[in-house]
């Protein structure tokens, strides 16, 4: 497209290999980054790392630039918290390799982050030559990629609050904060309260190993979330289905792709047998999305 091409040359998608972002975790060490990180626990730090190679002499003739001259930049953005944060630029070593490592706070992600990593010119050259990049921070080439981070107890932020403090029944173990504004940042409008008088649950919730109880109390919490997430779709089903393309990771978005997962043809109940019914159908298609507890 017109508005893509830069002012300036730019190296050839060969020149610049970007090997895939590795994973540390605990049980598995190094690992490819997944597209999806099921069982997250909120709040656990990310740490990342990935290779990028050049081939130094290519670059030069095909940009004009010298490789002493530029550096791997990586950036990331949270879609539930708008936070973007950067990491410290690496120079390419002799051999034109550059090594980026990253430790993405847990407190700061959540949803669906986009990393980004750019090979940038690092200073004004002693020289200025027609169509070569000249101005500090001028992105030669990027990549992007998008991984999302789902939680094992919930697919929303959550935030633990003493319910009798609040309009919310101080019996209730949870409360699903939403919004049927389609076009708002889900991530910043969908959000689990827990109940800090249920104990019980807030155990559960912190890292670590379960047992079987704590584990069943996770799996009622995440499914009851599912649920309702799937009946608030339903009662905007008319909304959902007037545009085929919603902005990625808003309200319209995550509630057209859940209603299209369930696979589930309704409209919100008027009698109370509907609403048995409902309730059924919503239970099954719950777990066939592999939310809450399953048939053992």
């Amino acid at each position: 497209m017109p508005a893509d091409v830069k002012p300036y040359l730019v190296p050839l998608p060969e020149t610049v290999v970007w090997e895939p972002w590795h994973i540390e975790t605990e049980e598995e060490g190094w690992t490819v980054l997944p597209d999806e990180i099921d069982g997250w626990d909120p709040g656990t730090d990310l740490r990342l790392a990935r290779r990028v190679r050049v081939d130094a002499n290519r670059l030069r003739h095909e940009t004009g630039v010298e490789p002493a001259d530029v550096v791997v930049a990586f950036s990331w953005t949270s879609s539930s918290t708008g936070m973007t944060e950067a990491g410290s630029p690496v120079p390419l070593g002799a051999d034109g390799i550059a090594v980026l490592d990253a430790r993405l706070v847990g407190e700061r992600v959540s949803g669906t982050l986009t990393l980004r990593s750019a090979l940038c010119l690092a200073r004004r050259p002693t020289t200025l030559q027609p169509g070569v990049a000249s101005i500090a921070g001028s992105v030669l080439c990027e990549q992007m990629q998008r991984v999302a981070l789902e939680s094992q107890s919930s697919m929303f932020p959550m935030q633990q609050i003493d319910f009798a403090a609040t309009r919310l029944s101080p019996a209730a173990s949870w409360h699903l904060e939403s919004s049927t504004e389609l076009l708002a940042p889900f991530f910043g409008a969908f959000r689990v309260l827990i109940n800090t008088q249920d104990r019980e649950l807030c155990a559960a919730l912190m890292r670590g190993a379960k047992d079987r109880r704590q584990q069943a109390l996770l799996d009622e919490l995440e499914a009851g979330v599912a649920a309702l997430l799937l009946e608030i779709a339903l009662s905007v089903r008319e909304d959902l289905i007037e545009r085929e393309d919603w902005p990625p990771d808003t309200v319209g978005d995550v509630l057209d792709r859940t209603l299209e997962i369930s696979g589930l043809e309704l409209i919100p109940p008027s009698t109370g047998q509907d609403i048995a019914g409902l309730r059924t159908r919503l239970s099954g298609a719950v777990r066939q999305a592999g939310r809450g507890r399953t048939f053992r």
